[in-house]
């Protein structure tokens, strides 16, 4: 009967330790559970900054082109108005015949 009560004793220390055991086994599994879910969020945030970074990427290179283009007009501004004015003035409401009278 100690013999069995030993035994019992032991088994009892022994299921003790299992359940200790099997509550760590169980805090880690909820710990990696944890983090893979963070390191998975984290892999979406960086998908969506380099989508992002990529986006305005484009933007950069379509606004430099803008600007070239905006200060290409911009050296043409002058001409183009003279022209403009030329044209205005050849087609405004007064003949040939007035025109040459106001040259003379």
């Amino acid at each position: 009967e100690t013999f069995l009560a030993e035994v019992m004793r032991q088994v009892a220390e022994i299921e003790a330790q299992c359940a200790i055991l099997d509550k760590k086994l169980q805090g880690a599994i909820t710990e990696k559970e944890r983090v893979e879910a963070q390191a998975a969020a984290c892999l979406d945030k960086l998908s969506l900054a380099e989508r992002l970074v990529n986006g305005l990427a484009d933007e950069y290179k379509r606004w430099t082109a803008t600007v070239c283009d905006l200060k290409d007009l911009q050296m043409k501004l002058i001409g183009n108005c003279l022209l403009s004015s030329a044209f205005v003035g050849y087609i405004s409401p007064f003949s040939m015949k007035f025109r040459v009278a106001l040259w003379r």
